[in-house]
């Protein structure tokens, strides 16, 4: 969130932006709309780069599809330096397919898994994919998300 968004200087550069209907499974029974608690750790060894959020997220589902909103608390350190990573903003292309999860966030993309009915944990990777400096800067890791 936010990253889901990061925002730091790495290696001397500015800007590293790195950094969520129905079929016969779900998601009638997965129940994504509500409160969560979010947790995403994301690094980039090259730059020696690693964020740590946490977010309160707002999922409204209809059907397979959901949009959400969230505010974020977290700190990307790059090469010693701590980067604020706090911030709000909200998750598009929501899909729910079967007990599989798949949202955006910005220039992060969510893929994962829940369990529960209705769901009550949710938790996969994450890929942000920075192209603002021309060359395109990876940043990845692992998520959590609980009721």
């Amino acid at each position: 969130m936010k990253a889901f968004w990061i925002g730091v200087a790495a290696l001397g550069v500015v800007a590293l932006a790195a950094c969520k209907g129905s079929d016969a499974t779900g998601p009638g029974s997965a129940g994504l709309g509500g409160s969560w608690k979010f947790q995403e750790t994301l690094s980039n060894s090259a730059l020696a780069l690693t964020c740590a959020d946490s977010a309160t997220v707002t999922v409204t589902q209809s059907g397979q599809t959901f949009t959400a909103n969230y505010v974020q608390v977290g700190t990307c350190n790059a090469n010693g330096q701590a980067v604020d990573n706090s911030g709000s903003g909200s998750i598009s292309n929501g899909r729910v397919v079967g007990d599989s999860v798949t949202f955006n966030e910005d220039i992060c993309a969510y893929a994962g898994t829940f369990t529960g009915s209705p769901a009550s944990n949710m938790n996969g990777t994450v890929t942000c994919t920075d192209t603002s400096s021309g060359v395109p800067v990876v940043v990845a890791g692992n998520w959590v998300m609980s009721r």
